[in-house]
């Protein structure tokens, strides 16, 4: 585990606010990016002298916005091709994207721009539904029909990206990297599922979607509307919090010396499932957000019961599906601790490192 995050101010800042068309698997010269972190570190040094409490808040923002702008540019190349490239050979289709981009919760050279493809003329739904009684049936099935647009999907996309390595090997995606690309981008074929919640409301958030995971032979539904809106509800509903606490986890998932098997819709899920109170704060009271992230961690890290009654964001399924799962959990909670503590050791340097000497100490420091 770490033992001093403060060397890592440089790693979190080069993801943020470099270039901008840095691929994900170049190397960044973080010992000669200190231009980067005295321009993004200055506003929290008057906030804080601890470089351990500097790293931590800015890990809780989010990407510059000319990465971000690059990153939408890029995935619309993409989605055109896609949609001209099958309107030519007769097929309609619609394209959404999906995950940590359009949420806003994204890292640089770490998450990939995913991109949902559905056909506009077939779906799948609920028979329980109050319209189901207005569809037909079709002749075709979801596999045949994710398989075949899967298919389409990457010739389309080889004959507009010459140039592009195309990896069709994934479970469930098609991976489009290099050539003239500047950002990796995972394409989805997909199927829509109009839900019985959809049939009844006709709200976009309510519609799932289903895609083929073919390793496993397997039909798997999706809800990734309804994430984007539940997060961006309770992202409200904390002035921001929520968000900053995803970022937050996320960044310090990334610099951990061992790997923390915490997927980010799981990071999302467990800061979805904290108390809104807990994440309410303002720009000048960052530091309270660190505090109620390790607090509940640390809860949930001691109390596995609670733990396991905990549901994703969409309330598809617990977030906690083996031992692995709470072992991730048990990992980010003490990196949490560490961070917390060295922390404390910086504004109070005799603190002894015993959880309950500095835990009160410490919650009334971060309240900056």
């Amino acid at each position: 585990m770490a033992t001093d995050y403060s060397n890592r101010i440089g790693r979190v800042n080069a993801r943020r606010n470099s270039s901008g068309v840095t691929r994900r698997n170049e190397s960044v010269d973080f010992a000669a990016n200190s231009a980067i972190l005295d321009s993004v570190t200055e506003g929290y040094r008057s906030k804080t002298k601890s470089k351990n409490f500097q790293y931590a808040l800015v890990s809780m923002q989010e990407v510059d916005a000319q990465y971000t702008a690059i990153s939408y540019r890029e995935a619309e190349r993409v989605a055109k091709q896609i949609d001209s490239g099958l309107q030519r050979r007769g097929k309609s289709v619609l394209i959404e994207l999906q995950g940590s981009l359009p949420l806003n919760v994204h890292l640089r050279r770490v998450s990939d721009v995913d991109m949902l493809v559905w056909p506009q003329t077939y779906f799948v739904y609920d028979s329980t539904g109050v319209s189901a009684y207005r569809y037909s049936s079709s002749s075709s099935n979801t596999v045949t029909e994710i398989v075949t647009l899967r298919s389409e999907c990457c010739s389309v996309i080889q004959a507009a990206f010459p140039s592009a390595k195309i990896d069709d090997s994934g479970a469930k995606c098609i991976t489009v990297t290099e050539g003239s690309l500047l950002r990796d981008i995972d394409v989805v074929p997909s199927v829509l599922y109009k839900t019985a919640d959809y049939q009844r409301t006709n709200n976009a958030e309510d519609r799932g979607i289903q895609v083929y995971d073919k390793r496993a032979y397997e039909i798997i539904t999706n809800y990734p509307f309804k994430v984007r809106a539940l997060i961006n509800e309770k992202e409200a509903r904390t002035g921001g919090g929520c968000k900053k606490a995803i970022r937050l986890l996320k960044n310090m998932k990334e610099d951990s010396d061992a790997p923390i098997a915490l997927s980010s819709f799981n990071i999302m899920s467990l800061v979805y499932a904290m108390p809104d109170s807990d994440l309410i704060t303002s720009p000048y009271y960052e530091g309270k957000i660190l505090a109620a992230v390790q607090n509940w961690f640390y809860m949930l890290s001691h109390n596995e019961a609670r733990l396991r009654t905990l549901h994703t964001v969409d309330g598809s399924r617990t977030i906690i599906q083996s031992a692995d799962d709470v072992t991730a959990v048990a990992q980010m909670s003490e990196e949490l601790n560490i961070l917390v503590l060295r922390i404390a050791q910086e504004l109070q340097p005799d603190v002894a490192t015993s959880f309950p000497a500095w835990r009160a100490k410490v919650e009334s420091e971060l309240l900056i």
